[in-house]
């Protein structure tokens, strides 16, 4: 599993279905709550300490419900086997073990095919940006990369992909395999290998106070190295998709989305729009 394959998801169980859905914002804000659903184990985003929610996402739904006037309870989200299933188990539909569903989720790719194929949520919001970057022995090109060198990937990533493909494979003795990217941050800083391929805000984090220089690295013949990340919502609840944007767009200005990015010592992306 990964977070940032966009394949197609498998049929749930047809006994799924969400504990109780809000028509519209004016419903919520009767309710006075807001249920956000994040990832339960993506640091630096989303995980649990202490049995609250902590990081970067975190920090933005607090934020969202503060300006919402809204309380904010939080879903913690095990990944499905794609992004579309995530969707499936945390907005329309809910997980066939039961649960609910929640009414805005984060840490969505904001990508108009992915919203096309998933029309029963609604994606908006693009509020940060992600890339590829390296961490270690860096290479001046990718043509130029030393087949001895230990290269740390977290598994069935978009970064292992890449490099398990690029020209013909010949670096697929060189990748070690880690179970997420700080994992092979780690790996780096104890010496057993020699480079980190991986999405930079995750090295960020990882990879703090260390020293490590971190750098974009363009990844030729990849179809996306850099991508947006935004929200979605039910198609009952666009008016709430509305007044999050709002929202978004009044943190942004006011500076506090990348203060909230800079707490977790997080380079803030914005946005292609930005």
């Amino acid at each position: 599993m990964n977070r940032r394959h966009f394949l197609l998801a498998a049929l749930a169980c047809a006994c799924a279905a969400p504990v109780w859905a809000a028509p519209n914002l004016d419903d919520l804000k009767a309710a006075g709550g807001l249920r956000v659903a994040l990832y339960r184990d993506f640091p630096p985003y989303s995980w649990q300490e202490a049995g609250e929610m902590r990081g970067i996402d975190a920090d933005l739904a607090r934020a969202i419900g503060r300006e919402l006037g809204l309380k904010v309870t939080f879903m913690p989200l095990t990944p499905a086997d794609d992004v579309d299933g995530d969707l499936r188990n945390a907005i329309w539909k809910g997980h066939y073990l039961g649960g609910g569903t929640a009414e805005l989720m984060l840490r969505v790719p904001f990508d108009p095919e992915f919203a096309q194929r998933n029309h029963n949520a609604v994606l908006f919001g693009a509020y940060a940006s992600e890339q590829l970057a390296w961490a270690g022995q860096r290479p001046t090109a990718m043509t130029l990369i030393d087949r001895a060198s230990r290269i740390g990937v977290e598994n069935d990533s978009l970064a292992d992909l890449y490099l398990s493909s690029l020209q013909g494979g010949r670096l697929r003795d060189s990748i070690k395999h880690y179970p997420n990217s700080p994992a092979a941050a780690r790996a780096l800083l104890a010496g057993d290998v020699d480079a980190v391929f991986a999405p930079q805000g995750e090295l960020d984090w990882a990879l703090a106070g260390t020293g490590q220089r971190i750098e974009p690295l363009a990844a030729p013949g990849l179809i996306k190295s850099q991508w947006e990340i935004g929200m979605a919502t039910k198609e009952s609840l666009r008016d709430l998709a509305w007044a999050v944007t709002d929202v978004i767009e009044a943190l942004r200005q006011s500076g506090e989305l990348e203060r909230i990015y800079q707490r977790h010592q997080v380079r803030f992306l914005p946005p292609a729009a930005h």
